[in-house]
């Protein structure tokens, strides 16, 4: 068959790429250098000057000392907000005619990420590299379909630029031989409405062969629910025989191990993968690895600043000036919020993203949470990744399933709070929960044992349905198969969180 040639064609030519850099320094100077001489000419090239910077016998130690730290809110008030308008070469040579729409997590304001393309070229040669990698999780049938739940494909028009998910963006330029076994195919991706999108899906499911699923892990079992909604008594390896793989990405994947057990009828191989809207950050290339590869030749500079209480406030927010470092300079261990250079013109940039180096020559990490879901009321320092793993040990330990949560940070008098709202169905006295969580939590966290012995912090615990989350997400218009559900929820979208429960508790 075609399809099968090409594939072979395509494994062949990404197999004479390196997956394991032999100098992760050497790989990212060359990526800064290129990035710089890209850019040399941009307004954002001139000021910074580049020019300059390129004749440097030490170009990433000269860049981090001439360029500054930015968030997004940032870069968009002093250069995007012209990229935006429709001008030319301002952070990245010529005009951008793709904008990534980022939801992020649940509260926050969608962004608008340039997308040009030379980042259009890297994504589809990391793509590729992925794709190489699949056998190393048993996946042998290339000819089955890959289903891909995300947002919208339908993209907006805006004078003379295009907005939408990068999903969208991705499958306009994809390419005629992939389109054979795409699923949901264009029409159906191309749904605006949640809903109706996996209810599409759900309709001609018995028709497809899938042998690969894609997405965010809570959209994927929203939609697998729909699909033995309307197949009662089956599992999805009933209707999907061929299915061999999990793709996930955007949040941890292993909370939601049992949830997909129970759907699929058995366990399944997952890989996870970084991409995010802003570039193709990394992925894993083997099930036998505590981490995923970064892409340190592939478009996109790397930094990192240590995430400690010195560099940051209890917000999670970067204070002073705080050490920067290449990937040269990294320890095993040790946890940092993750700076990006890119080829769509983002210029160390805040992705807003915390990691920890598994392996440093290797270049592998993995994704510890986010800098403002990050709990430090009292130097207990508890990361996404600690929430993650207590959750998942509080569930083998009592036998119970807690798919969804979030924290809210408390400062009540005297003392502080993590008020956790755990979505679980089970009867279990929510007491034994909350203790069997908080001994995680000291187990894990040496910090947060020490707070919790001087009384000063206290765990609060309530019990809401796990649909909650999804319909809180539904009634802010971001059930869309891209939001994330934040972990801790803070300000305005804590208040939001508290009014919606409120209003069911009315109802």
């Amino acid at each position: 068959m075609l399809i099968d040639r090409l594939i072979e064609f395509s494994l062949g030519a990404t197999q004479k790429i390196p997956h394991l850099p032999r100098n992760p320094v050497q790989h990212q100077r060359a990526v800064l250098t290129k990035l710089l001489r890209k850019a040399q000419g941009t307004a954002f090239g001139k000021y910074y000057d580049f020019v300059g910077l390129l004749k440097e016998k030490a170009p990433m130690e000269a860049f981090r000392e001439a360029v500054p730290i930015v968030t997004y809110e940032q870069l968009t008030a002093a250069w995007w907000h012209r990229t935006q308008a429709g001008t030319p070469d301002i952070t990245w040579p010529g005009r951008v005619k793709y904008f990534a729409l980022s939801s992020g997590t649940s509260g926050e304001k969608a962004k608008e990420i340039p997308v040009t393309k030379a980042m259009l070229k890297t994504l589809s040669r990391g793509a590729f590299r992925m794709f190489s990698d699949l056998p190393n999780f048993g996946l042998n049938n290339f000819t089955a379909g890959w289903l891909s739940i995300g947002g919208t494909t339908q993209m907006e028009r805006d004078g003379q630029r295009y907005l939408g998910y990068l999903s969208g963006i991705n499958q306009a330029m994809q390419p005629a031989w992939a389109r054979g076994f795409y699923r949901p195919g264009k029409q159906i991706a191309e749904i605006v409405n949640f809903d109706e999108r996996i209810g599409q899906i759900a309709a001609h499911a018995h028709e497809w062969d899938i042998g690969v699923l894609i997405g965010i892990p809570h959209w994927m079992q929203l939609t697998l629910e729909k699909v033995l909604q309307l197949h009662p008594g089956k599992t999805i390896m009933d209707i999907w025989p061929n299915l061999s793989l999990i793709v996930s990405g955007g949040v941890a994947f292993e909370p939601y191990r049992p949830t997909f057990r129970k759907l699929i009828g058995r366990d399944l191989p997952c890989m996870n993968t970084y991409l995010a809207s802003e570039g193709m950050i990394g992925y894993q290339t083997h099930p036998d690895h505590d981490g995923m590869q970064l892409l340190l030749d592939n478009g996109v500079f790397f930094e990192f600043v240590p995430f400690e209480d010195q560099c940051f406030d209890e917000n999670g927010e970067l204070v002073g000036t705080p050490p920067v470092y290449h990937i040269g300079e990294v320890e095993t261990g040790r946890e940092y919020l993750l700076l990006i250079s890119t080829c769509a013109g983002a210029w160390r940039y805040v992705i807003g993203d915390t990691v920890r180096f598994t392996d440093v020559d290797a270049g592998r990490i993995v994704i510890s949470g986010r800098n403002k879901h990050y709990l430090n009321l009292c130097s207990e320092h508890l990361t996404v990744d600690n929430m993650n793993t207590a959750v998942i040990a509080t569930e083998r330990e009592l036998d119970v399933h807690i798919p969804e949560f979030t924290i809210a940070p408390v400062r009540q008098g005297d003392y502080f709070a993590h008020h956790w709202y755990l979505g679980t169905d089970s009867d279990l006295p929510i007491e034994r929960i909350r203790d069997e969580l908080d001994r995680q939590l000291m187990r894990l966290n040496a910090d947060y044992e020490g707070e919790r012995a001087t009384t000063a912090l206290r765990i609060l615990v309530d019990r809401v349905p796990p649909h909650y989350f999804y319909d809180w997400l539904e009634s802010m218009g971001k059930d869309n198969g891209q939001s994330k559900i934040p972990r801790v929820v803070r300000g305005d979208t804590l208040r939001g969180w508290l009014r919606f429960l409120a209003g069911r508790e009315e109802g």
